[in-house]
């Protein structure tokens, strides 16, 4: 009777593992990113979020899995989530860092926060009401993120300010 249980309850999980990797873009570990953004000269988003943020799991429900957000960022981006207090490592720029390490150098002071490289991998700056950026910190519900990533995509951060968009 156990046997099947356990074999009952791993099948379940196996399922929901599945349903729910399809519910949002894919994502790519940061090495994996990198070398995709080169080949396919695309942007890198970078999801910088963490478990007990309340804010990235409802950004993570309502923008990134909302259907028009998944084909703008198939399409025209490579995504990688980053645990900005996770325990693993990445090789960025030449140097090893740790997940926390790499989140304080793209200069990420809350949750979410969304960094944008460009394909050769540099940061993406962006003026908002006319302060220079580097990341792009909160919560964007779908409407709101869909024109933020029509603004990186059509390259619009090098003549337009952020704030004139959303």
């Amino acid at each position: 009777m156990f046997k099947h249980q356990f074999k009952t309850a791993g099948f379940i999980a196996v399922i929901l593992l599945l349903s729910f990797s399809h519910c949002f873009a894919q994502s790519h570990t940061f090495a994996e990113a990198l070398k995709l953004a080169k080949d396919e000269d695309k942007m890198i988003i970078v999801d910088v979020y963490t478990d007990w943020c309340g804010w990235c799991k409802k950004m993570d429900k309502e923008s990134y899995n909302n259907s028009e957000i998944k084909k703008i960022l198939e399409d025209n981006f490579i995504l990688v989530r980053l645990d900005a207090e996770g325990n693993g490592t990445t090789k960025y720029k030449g140097k090893q860092y740790k997940d926390s390490e790499l989140a304080a150098y793209f200069q990420v002071t809350g949750f979410p926060t969304t960094v944008f490289l460009n394909s050769e991998s540099k940061v993406i700056e962006f003026t908002y009401d006319k302060y220079k950026y580097k990341s792009l910190p909160g919560y964007y519900p779908a409407d709101e993120f869909k024109k933020v990533l029509e603004y990186f995509k059509n390259e619009k951060y090098k003549d337009t300010d952020l704030s004139s968009i959303i």
